[in-house]
């Protein structure tokens, strides 16, 4: 990496069509506990085919994307309403990656959660959507999950978030990753479920 890619500014903005490449790459790259997951799957897609891409196909106006330079470096994204997005998900998006998805073969663990999960989706409780509605994923590369970048992206998003009228949001938490918890705590989202990810939620004003 170049002495000039490294003092590029690092700025936020909404994602576009062409950002979509980095954002599933970056979804592997986070997939193993928040470390590189590239091992776990015999397809790179298969991840961010679940818990990145549709988002920044489906809702794009809370699709947002952090970069150095021109280079996407890590990702936020949110779906308003979380029981009309899984709806989408099970009549537009998981009807077409079924049909992506007919020829492969899984050849590892991670490759057979994949497919079971998008064979069997399953549907967030009421407890949860009722009073958190909103939900969202973030993921940044390794190399800038320190110096508060992860803070301004999701300070942004909870900004929209907030902006748009709703009561709560909240986002799942991988129990083997449970340090990352009190990252979360700092922007008032507190432990509501384990189902058996953690599931926490935040309430606004």
């Amino acid at each position: 990496m170049s002495d000039f890619t490294s003092a590029a500014p690092i700025t936020i903005r909404t994602a576009r069509p062409s950002d979509e490449a980095a954002i599933l790459d970056i979804c592997l790259r986070t997939a193993d506990r928040g470390q590189d997951g590239s091992h776990c799957y015999s397809d790179p897609r298969l991840p961010g085919f679940v818990w990145a891409l549709p988002y920044v196909r489906l809702c794009p106006e809370n699709a947002f994307v952090l970069t150095r330079g021109e280079e996407v470096m890590g990702y936020c994204v949110a779906a308003l309403d979380t029981v009309a997005y899984e709806q989408r998900l099970e009549e537009e998006w998981w009807p077409k990656l079924k049909a992506e998805l007919r020829a492969f073969a899984p050849t590892t663990p991670q490759d057979e959660n994949v497919l079971a999960y998008i064979r069997q989706t399953p549907r967030t409780p009421p407890q949860v959507t009722d009073l958190y509605p909103a939900h969202l994923h973030i993921n940044l590369l390794p190399e800038l999950q320190k110096g508060g970048h992860g803070s301004r992206i999701i300070s942004q998003q909870l900004q929209s978030l907030e902006k748009a009228g709703l009561s709560g949001v909240h986002l799942g938490v991988d129990p083997r990753n449970e340090s990352v918890t009190s990252f979360y705590g700092k922007f008032g989202f507190v432990e509501i479920d384990r189902t058996p990810s953690i599931v926490m939620g935040k309430k606004f004003p």
